[in-house]
């Protein structure tokens, strides 16, 4: 008897043991945190700049810096948390609300005013910098599109699509297409274009640009949208059935299939489809509250929001995590969160969420802030171990139905893209596009709830090397 007592006592302790561990451990794991950025060499307080995300380093440029359009700008590595100021030899004049993209080489700014104290200029005129020679280089302005601000640029991988904003006549539904490789642009057709906007948006689809929102005339929001092909130079107008709400200084992201668009008005947003032409609205249950010029980055599976101004001028140091597959919404932490801000930039570094910039409660900030939560993670890095080649392995399950791993090792710091694909070779996501990734073995998740039973293709590129494997969907 007394040695069951003891058995059974011992038994009790490991299952308390037990429930603490299951208690712990997953808090443990979804523990979420952020941690300043250094301001030591930083660019000096800024707003309505650019950045840019180099897959390494992050590049701000340009902007409004004690009522000054300055042309100065910094690298900044999040590993070591430090700052490099760009050059301003050869470069651009300073400017504020003008564009950058990356081009997985160079950031070419574009567009902007400027302004000397007495008037202001609509710019043409652009810019490439690259960050390893810290040298710039002009940008043509035969055939450029008008000077303007608010207007938006995507990089299409090898070619810049700059469109809208507003001139210095009217608001613009007119566009160009440089190509950085000939230096020279050609004209956005306006056939079937959106009216002319504003404060709108756009993404990259992998093959075309969708335009979306914005202010048409003064106090005149839209939610209407078009869908650019540059290879035809034809445009076709985004549904507005069951679209949100008219609505411009909102966000968008692109998904790898689907285009989500938040705030600017509410709390709410949608999900557009572009191959049906369709809308789905997006949850306000535990939603960030309403705001605009706030910021929206794409993790590979969830969307993240934060900061940003309310209705009442309230400046917001608070965001939101939204998972499109669950259409729910989790809270980002505010302990130790960057100063309230707005009209900052932000973006994912692809394990982390960066914010810099903007003007806050007590004026222009230099300051920002790195943002880790391992729930919004893509690509998972599994240890320290660094693998002796090359390694994409076979998804695992396999068939699967919804969900499906991917792992893969890096010998080398590499920058990765990951395609799917389906049976006829189109590519229906993107799980990563050209992120750097240090040497190590990675997973990442493919959910294809939205998809249909059959044959799919993963496709890694990393690193000069590329393999294809095929894997089943069965529902």
């Amino acid at each position: 008897m007394k040695n069951n007592f003891k058995l059974n006592f011992m038994i009790a302790k490991v299952i308390v043991a037990v429930i603490i561990l299951l208690t712990v451990l997953p808090n443990i794991y979804s523990q979420e945190s952020w941690t300043a950025t250094s301001g030591n060499n930083a660019p000096s307080p800024r707003w309505l700049h650019t950045a840019v995300w180099t897959g390494d380093k992050m590049i701000v440029w340009g902007g409004q810096s004690n009522y000054i359009d300055v042309k100065t700008g910094g690298k900044y590595d999040v590993l070591s948390n430090s700052w490099i100021s760009t050059d301003t030899v050869n470069a651009p004049e300073g400017r504020e609300v003008h564009t950058a993209i990356w081009t997985g080489s160079k950031m070419i700014i574009w567009g902007g005013w400027t302004f000397n104290g007495i008037n202001l200029f609509f710019l043409k005129t652009g810019a490439a910098y690259d960050p390893v020679t810290n040298s710039w280089e002009p940008i043509s302005t035969v055939n450029a599109p008008t000077g303007r601000i608010h207007h938006t640029a995507v990089w299409t991988g090898n070619k810049m699509i700059v469109w809208g904003g507003g001139d210095s006549i009217s608001r613009a539904n007119t566009g160009g297409i440089y190509d950085p490789v000939n230096n020279t642009w050609t004209s956005t057709s306006t056939v079937n274009a959106p009216s002319g906007r504003e404060w709108h948006t756009a993404v990259w689809t992998g093959s075309k640009m969708i335009v979306w929102g914005g202010d048409t005339m003064q106090n005149a929001v839209t939610n209407t949208g078009g869908i650019y092909d540059p290879v035809q130079n034809t445009w076709v107008p985004t549904s507005i059935t069951n679209a949100p709400a008219p609505r411009l200084e909102h966000s968008a992201v692109w998904t790898g299939d689907k285009m989500i668009v938040w705030g600017g008005v509410d709390n709410n947003g949608g999900i557009y489809d572009p191959v049906s032409d369709s809308w789905t609205p997006t949850s306000i249950i535990n939603a960030p509250s309403p705001r605009f010029v706030h910021t929206a980055t794409w993790t590979g599976i969830k969307m993240i929001v934060w900061g940003g101004i309310d209705f009442n001028s309230n400046l917001l140091r608070t965001g939101g995590i939204y998972d499109p597959l669950t259409d729910s919404w989790s809270a980002t932490t505010i302990v130790n969160a960057p100063l309230p801000r707005m009209l900052h930039t932000a973006f994912w570094t692809g394990e982390k969420f960066i914010v810099w910039g903007g003007p806050g409660e007590n004026g222009l900030l230099n300051s920002g802030s790195i943002y880790s939560n391992p729930s919004i993670i893509s690509i998972e890095n599994l240890g320290t171990t660094i693998p002796k080649e090359f390694r994409v392995y076979q998804n695992y399950p396999n068939p699967f139905n919804p969900s499906t791993t991917i792992k893969f090792d890096l010998p080398k710091d590499s920058r990765v893209s990951i395609y799917i694909y389906d049976i006829l070779g189109k590519e229906i996501a993107v799980l990563s596009d050209n992120e750097f990734k240090n040497a190590g073995s990675y997973i990442i998740e493919w959910n294809a709830a939205n998809f249909s039973s059959g044959v799919y293709f993963y496709r890694i590129e990393a690193g000069g090397f590329v393999v294809t494997k095929s894997m089943i969907l069965v529902k």
